[in-house]
């Protein structure tokens, strides 16, 4: 039987000592890893190789970690991207996730959920962006449609956003400011917007009879109906 091609990661971050215990980390895991030193030697090998996925520090010399990814876009690499970041600040994560990261981690991080961040990267890269399963759903994002075996129903603008961030965020639970401040932004809005998109949501969700919610009581985040 052919052996399973590896995985391969790169890994961006100037901290050396930390750089090399997340390459130890994943190795271990089985992923292949290459790591680098700043945004300008990420870039470089990114537009050289073909990642799985990537992982970058924000703060990095020469070029920091929002900007290499801006650049990665630009030049139509769409490799999913985790950001590792010092800064506890909901709005420096959102200026990350908004030049087209896929998600972050605050350091200091578990191992445990390091790895589980790698999965959620590696599932975006399989299904696509635009079309994702989860439980007995189908997330179709260029259509803004979800769909099951029963029906299939529409999702306007904003509920689309809510989908796309809490299927991309599945191994995590995420706090109502996140979620206001990745999907409105700066845009005029009730206090209670967020509340009332994801009951559309868990509505939509119960009238194609999912086997999956929203659970709502610490945060937000998608699970299986047990």
């Amino acid at each position: 039987m052919k052996e399973k091609k590896k995985e391969k990661i790169l890994v961006a971050d100037d901290e050396k000592d930390l750089a090399r215990a997340i390459g130890m980390i994943l190795k271990y895991s089985n992923y292949e890893v290459d790591i680098v030193e700043n945004g300008k030697q990420a870039l470089k090998k990114a537009k050289e190789n073909n990642y799985d996925a990537m992982i970058l520090d924000i703060m990095m010399p020469e070029m920091d970690g929002i900007q290499a990814l801006k650049e990665m876009r630009k030049n139509h690499i769409k490799t999913p991207i985790l950001f590792l970041t010092a800064k506890s600040q909901v709005d420096d994560k959102v200026e990350g996730l908004d030049a087209g990261a896929n998600d972050y981690l605050t350091k200091p991080f578990d191992q445990k959920e390091l790895l589980a961040r790698v999965r959620t990267l590696m599932r975006i890269k399989e299904e696509g962006k635009e079309k994702y399963r989860i439980g007995n759903l189908v997330f179709n994002k260029e259509n803004s449609e979800i769909s099951s075996e029963k029906a299939s129903l529409h999702l306007n603008h904003k509920e689309c956003e809510v989908m796309e961030f809490l299927v991309n965020n599945q191994e995590r639970t995420i706090d109502k400011q996140e979620l206001e401040k990745r999907v409105w932004a700066n845009e005029e809005k009730n206090e209670n917007i967020v509340t009332m998109y994801i009951a559309f949501l868990q509505d939509k969700f119960s009238a194609l009879g999912a086997n999956i919610r929203i659970n709502d009581k610490n945060g937000y985040v998608l699970e299986k109906i047990v």
